[in-house]
């Protein structure tokens, strides 16, 4: 099955060109039937007891992928991106701006055709992840402000809110290149899966990844009527995706540990982005009264930080009933 790419623009155009790699997907594992799935399709090599010894080799793969975002998070920001005459300076959420639309090249499909699975492998969308958090880290780090906080601050607030924005990039990408009417979503930079997708790990046994899915299931629904339902509703533009971006960085009360200089920066840059969206909202989308749609967005990020937590909380539960170590989210990464 493929899917051709729907080119659409709901906010801001993106600017430059930038290299494509491959990034991560969305936790929405369905539940597979055991026997839709082949052992050809698998390519799996289970131990006698039907699990496999990939902890040392996860750890291996894992910590260093951690120290890379540190290293990525500990630099002074980078150069402008941008030419601007002289004396005139973007806002931070301007930098956002700019950079969100340069990061989506990057992130998003480069092929004009997408193949939706039938059959999924969840080992490549955590590869795909892995990727994105880089790609992500240099991102945020394209925001003054934040690239110039104390390294302490800035590692504890990017576990904070990373992977929940990464659930909202995920949905909001797939309903661009895929289309608002398609119940598809991107899983990396060749292919997306739909809600009758059977995933499976080819790192652990057919029957493990029967158990995985069966266990993931039920937060997968959740997913669906509370987030990417009422998500696709709204139309969430560009600019209000830098603006939850934003949002979601400086939420810096939520977050133990930040210093009180830190706190205090967040505050004034709270506010200063509630302006920039009062007038988006005035000028551009010509909305006197938008208090209805922010409250709904407001929501959408309680939810992605509440299912980030619950799919963390899911992960340590296959991790202690010996059914799947998905060591990118018990590790420090993801608070």
């Amino acid at each position: 099955m493929r899917y051709e790419t729907v080119e659409t623009d709901n906010g801001n155009s993106s600017s430059d060109d930038a290299a494509s790699r491959m990034v991560p997907t969305s936790s929405t594992d369905s539940p597979p039937q055991q026997n839709s799935i082949s052992s050809t399709e698998l390519q799996v090599a289970p131990s006698s007891n039907g699990s496999t010894n990939d902890t040392n080799h996860y750890s291996k793969r894992i910590n260093p992928l951690v120290e890379e975002v540190k290293n990525i998070l500990n630099q002074p920001f980078p150069p402008p991106m941008y030419n601007l005459p002289k004396g005139v300076y973007m806002t931070p959420l301007q930098q956002i701006q700019y950079a969100f639309s340069r990061f989506l090249e990057i992130v998003r499909p480069s092929v004009d055709k997408i193949e939706v699975l039938e059959v999924a492998d969840k080992v490549r969308s955590i590869k795909f992840q892995e990727e994105y958090v880089l790609k992500f880290a240099e991102l945020v780090m394209c925001c003054e402000p934040f690239a110039n906080l104390p390294f302490e601050d800035k590692w504890l607030l990017f576990r904070h809110f990373w992977c929940a924005f990464y659930t909202m990039e995920r949905l909001y990408s797939s309903l661009e290149v895929l289309g608002y009417d398609a119940n598809t979503f991107l899983m990396d930079m060749q292919f997306a899966v739909n809600i009758e997708t059977q995933w499976y790990i080819s790192t652990i046994s057919p029957e493990k990844s029967v158990e995985y899915s069966n266990l993931c299931g039920a937060l997968k629904c959740k997913w669906v009527e509370a987030f990417a339902i009422p998500f696709k509703s709204i139309g969430i533009s560009r600019f209000e995706m830098s603006y939850i971006l934003m949002q979601m960085m400086w939420s810096v009360h939520l977050v133990n540990g930040i210093s009180d200089a830190t706190k205090s920066v967040g505050d004034k840059l709270l506010e200063h982005i509630s302006n920039e969206l009062h007038s988006f909202y005035l000028y551009d989308m010509q909305l006197t009264n938008y208090a209805s749609r922010h409250a709904q967005i407001m929501r959408l990020i309680s939810t992605a930080e509440h299912h980030t937590h619950m799919y963390k909380d899911y992960m340590i539960m296959a991790r202690i009933f010996n059914i799947f170590e998905h060591e990118l989210y018990i590790s420090e990464l993801v608070e």
